[in-house]
């Protein structure tokens, strides 16, 4: 896999957060753009999500899935879903990962592991980008750092 340098931004999201096993991180994702379609909102790009790894239980993570929409949406109080008016990533490190690719976990392996060759210190929670290429799903797997220099050892 290549590491790329890049950064991300994403306006007028929708989201959800959840623990979920981690074989299951895609229905959830599935279910949040139906969700947004299914009450007459137009979503506007791919499915976002982050991923955070819990402590002591090694089958789950915490997911925030979001999907940009075409404006602003005012929730009603007490929803299990967010607005948020952007995520914007300056600098991260990227991979596009695919099946093909192994195990997800090869993928964080290799940014972590790029991160430390190259003195930089990531903050330890990834966002996926997900992309349907011909019916295949690919994850663009951001990154961010939040240190460069000697002292990110």
């Amino acid at each position: 896999m290549k590491v790329y340098y890049k950064a991300l931004s994403m306006l007028n999201l929708i989201s959800i957060t959840q623990i979920v096993k981690k074989d299951d991180w895609l229905l959830p994702a599935i279910a949040l753009r139906n969700q947004v379609v299914h009450n007459d909102i137009y979503p506007i790009g791919p499915v976002l999500f982050t991923y955070s790894p819990l402590e002591n239980e090694p089958e789950y993570g915490e997911y925030m899935y979001c999907v940009p929409v075409n404006g602003r949406v005012n929730m009603k109080e007490g929803s299990p879903y967010e607005y948020i008016d952007a995520i914007v990533i300056e600098e991260a490190l990227c991979v596009r990962f695919s099946d093909e690719d192994g195990d997800i976990e090869d993928a964080y392996r290799v940014l972590n592991e790029f991160a430390e060759q190259n003195h930089m210190k990531l903050d330890g929670r990834f966002y996926h980008v997900c992309l349907d290429v011909y019916g295949d799903m690919w994850l663009d797997i951001y990154a961010p750092i939040i240190e460069v220099g000697e002292l990110a050892r």
